[in-house]
C-alpha cells in the first residue's frame, strides 16, 4: 500500500513538471517566433528570466523528489517494524503457516509437472 502512494506522488510529480516543461517550451518558442520584434536587451533579459524560471523549477523537482524519496523510505521501515513485531509475537503461527504455503505450493507445481 505504502509504495502504490509513492508511486502515485511521483507519477504526479512527473506529470507536473512535465507539464511546466512544456509550458516553458512553448513560452520560449513564443518568445523566440516574434525575436523580431524584441530589441536584444529585451531578449537578454527574457533569456535570464527564463534561465531562473527553469533552475527555480529544477530546485523544485529535486525537493519534490527528496521528499518523496524519504516518504517511501520511512514507510517502508513502519512496514518492516510492524511485520518484524507481527512475527515475533507469533514466531510458531508463522512458521506453520510458511510450511503450509510451501507444501500447498509443492504439491500445485508437482502436479502441473506430472500432467
Amino acid at each position: 500500500m505504502a509504495r502504490t502512494d509513492a508511486e502515485e506522488m511521483t507519477s504526479a510529480d512527473i506529470e507536473t513538471l512535465r507539464a511546466d516543461i512544456q509550458k516553458l517550451r512553448d513560452d520560449l518558442g513564443d518568445m523566440l517566433g516574434s525575436v523580431s520584434s524584441f530589441s536584444k536587451e529585451k531578449l537578454k533579459e527574457t533569456r535570464d528570466r527564463l534561465v531562473a524560471a527553469v533552475d527555480d523549477l529544477e530546485g523544485k523537482a529535486y525537493d519534490r523528489l527528496q521528499g518523496t524519496a524519504r516518504t517511501v523510505r520511512d514507510r517502508g521501515h513502519r512496514a518492516m517494524d510492524m511485520s518484524r513485531g507481527a512475527v515475533e509475537g507469533k514466531p510458531l503461527t508463522y512458521v506453520v503457516s510458511a510450511f503450509i504455503a510451501g507444501v500447498i505450493l509443492a504439491s500445485f507445481f508437482g502436479w502441473k509437472k506430472s500432467s
